[in-house]
């Protein structure tokens, strides 16, 4: 006859698998990560309009000195003034993490065990570390900001979380000072983003985004984004010396070919 205490010590060999599988991080179907991999468009519902498209977006609880700061912008911008023309300096990095998730030319996600690589057109592309490392500090001088972040990421079942932090105050490769999000956020050096990635099926990505900053937002600002898989994308790259050819259209969207 089998003690009580041999089955529990049975259990408890059988679920140590289970739980070494939950602290690592990783998709309980391998595959799953594998399946991530590959060219992403982001689906713009077809306004034709940048802007539009940007802040097409659930409403976000901004705090009274953002929405006047946005004010504030959208009147310079009104009167000409679309450039910014801050001075390139350590403290204003390049790079810009909501620009770049929102924008048509797609994404090339590479996944492996320990990191995904996001890539995007101009060189521009994250590394999302997936093994098991922390973020470092980042109020330490030495510690490098740039407009992407650093992130860190896991496994929840069919869905990869990525946590990001580390954003500057300022950023210079885009024409306003701010690194703005959608809905009229902020992202900068107090600034926390959560992402969630889950495929809806092969062709179907998922991307949930979560902004929390009290120095921005009343209450977290939460929205989502579709992309489709592109099976017969290739990466392409601005090519803008004097005389080049402009390069063929190497992907479509719903809209049609870009």
């Amino acid at each position: 006859m089998i003690s009580t205490r041999t089955i529990v010590l049975l259990s408890a060999l059988w679920l140590a698998p289970v739980a070494v599988h939950a602290q690592s991080g990783e998709p309980q179907n391998t595959e799953q990560r594998g399946a991530l991999s590959g060219m992403w468009i982001v689906q713009d519902p077809g306004s034709g309009s940048w802007a539009e498209w940007y802040d097409n977006v659930p409403k976000a609880q901004l705090r009274p000195d953002i929405v006047a700061d946005n004010e504030a912008i959208a009147a310079r911008e009104r009167a000409g003034n679309v450039v910014n023309r801050a001075p390139r300096t350590a403290d204003c990095p390049v790079g810009n993490l909501p620009m770049m998730m929102a924008s048509s030319p797609p994404l090339n996600i590479v996944s492996s065990r320990d990191e995904v690589l996001i890539g995007s057109e101009s060189g521009r592309g994250r590394f999302v570390y997936t093994d098991g490392r922390p973020h470092p500090d980042v109020k330490d001088p030495a510690y490098v900001r740039s407009g992407l972040g650093h992130s860190i990421g896991h496994w929840e079942g069919d869905t990869l979380v990525v946590d990001t932090i580390g954003f500057p105050p300022r950023v210079c490769d885009s024409r306003r000072p701010v690194m703005m999000t959608p809905g009229g956020g902020r992202a900068k050096e107090t600034t926390h983003l959560v992402e969630r990635y889950r495929l809806v099926n092969r062709d179907e990505l998922s991307i949930t985004f979560t902004w929390e900053d009290a120095t921005v937002w009343l209450a977290p600002h939460t929205y989502s984004y579709t992309f489709k898989r592109l099976p017969e994308g290739t990466p392409i790259e601005n090519n803008e010396e004097p005389n080049a050819q402009p390069p063929q259209p190497q992907y479509t969207t719903e809209k049609g070919q870009k």
